[in-house]
């Protein structure tokens, strides 16, 4: 919750500062790609580091990261100097990884039946954390504009102290490792060695397909949809409105989902997601300009869906690794999950410009399909994984 209230707050702002600063729509959007970026190679580095070193070691390691990407950020706003604001949300992500991490140590220590509510109650704290970062952005700027002469600096140092605390956290409160108490610690008794052959695994590839799936269809039409609101004659008003309907259906329900998960099995919560995926991708895809409730009742669902695929691809890909090397395959399939990321919100508005709403929701729907012919077409894998 800490570590999302302070990368929220990061998030708020941070383009807005960038279009201060330059005076560009254009590149107002790098600081955000930065840290995708950043993410990208921190959760691939942190889950080397993970396995090697244990899970405690990154926990410790991240959030001082972020705290000085924050600064680095906060020094940028105030002294005007953009390209420290893009550097230091490198640097935020690359700590952020620990915290995103954080959803495997809990897969860890869980028994078998309850390791998808686990995940669920991760995915859930991120509701918290995002409202609160969101909220306080704001009150923070006005409160230090006096000083900082800015109105943007106090989302930066608010994200400053909410890293430290959460740093301060994980040194005296996760004790011992939590790889040293898993329920799973017995399985890995030999040494980490190459994720290569693990990647090979269908089980594997089909979880990081899911979670890839998820995110880049979040990414691409939550990127778009406010383009589409505004293009249709509305403000920003409704833009909130249809992205906090949004964010509810990814995190709300998630501890009931992974609930679900556990209880019928990754695989069908794998279809249950996809479906609910193509289903949204229909209803945004083709609401009228003036239906904004069908718009939001799409993006809703759209949320939801990314809730199942993703908790259930989490959860997946933990039970599916081999022990040996669980740790550096999460950091490799999160680090193509943030690189996703970077690449769909970069991509959105060019394809938003090039081909429209409608059909951007149709490419988006494409590997959703593939998802659910997968899950529908592989008796042997759903018998594998059964057993």
């Amino acid at each position: 919750m800490l570590g999302w209230t302070a990368f929220v707050a990061t998030l708020t702002v941070a383009t807005v500062a960038a279009r201060s600063l330059t005076g560009s729509t254009v590149i107002a959007g790098f600081p955000l790609a930065a840290g995708a970026l950043g993410q990208a190679l921190g959760t691939n580095l942190l889950g080397r580091l993970s396995a090697r070193r244990g899970r405690r070691f990154i926990m410790l390691l991240g959030p001082p990261v972020s705290a000085l990407g924050a600064t680095v950020e906060l020094v940028g706003v105030v002294f005007g100097r953009y390209w420290l604001l893009v550097g230091g949300a490198v640097l935020v992500g690359g700590g952020i990884g620990a915290i995103h991490l954080t959803r495997y140590a809990a897969a860890e220590l869980a028994e078998e039946h309850r390791r998808g509510r686990a995940v669920g109650i991760l995915v859930w704290s991120g509701t918290i954390g995002s409202l609160v970062g969101a909220n306080l952005a704001d009150g923070m700027g006005r409160v230090t504009e006096d000083w900082l002469g800015t109105p943007y600096g106090g989302a930066f140092l608010l994200a400053v102290i909410a890293f430290l605390l959460c740093w301060l956290l994980f040194l005296t409160a996760l004790r011992p490792d939590p790889s040293r108490v898993a329920v799973t610690a017995r399985q890995a008794t030999t040494a980490a060695g190459s994720a290569a052959p693990a990647l090979r695994l269908p089980a594997v590839q089909l979880s990081i397909l899911a979670l890839l799936s998820a995110q880049g269809a979040m990414v691409l039409v939550m990127t778009a949809t406010p383009l589409r609101i505004e293009d249709a004659g509305y403000g920003l008003d409704r833009v909130g409105l249809v992205l906090s309907v949004h964010a509810l259906g990814m995190f709300a329900f998630a501890p009931l989902v992974g609930r679900l998960v556990d209880r019928i099995g990754h695989l069908s919560s794998l279809g249950i997601g996809a479906v609910v995926t193509w289903t949204s991708l229909v209803l945004s895809g083709t609401a009228p300009d003036e239906s904004t409730w069908l718009l939001g009742a799409g993006l809703f669902l759209l949320g939801l869906g990314w809730s199942f695929s993703f908790v259930a691809g989490s959860s997946m890909l933990f039970a599916s690794s081999p022990p040996q090397v669980r740790q550096v395959v999460e950091g490799w399939a999160d680090s193509a999950i943030w690189t996703m990321v970077m690449l769909g919100s970069l991509s959105a508005g060019v394809l938003m410009g090039a081909i429209g709403y409608a059909l951007l929701n149709l490419v988006a729907a494409g590997p959703a399909l593939v998802i659910l012919l997968v899950v529908l077409s592989t008796p042997r894998l759903r018998a594998a994984l059964s057993r």
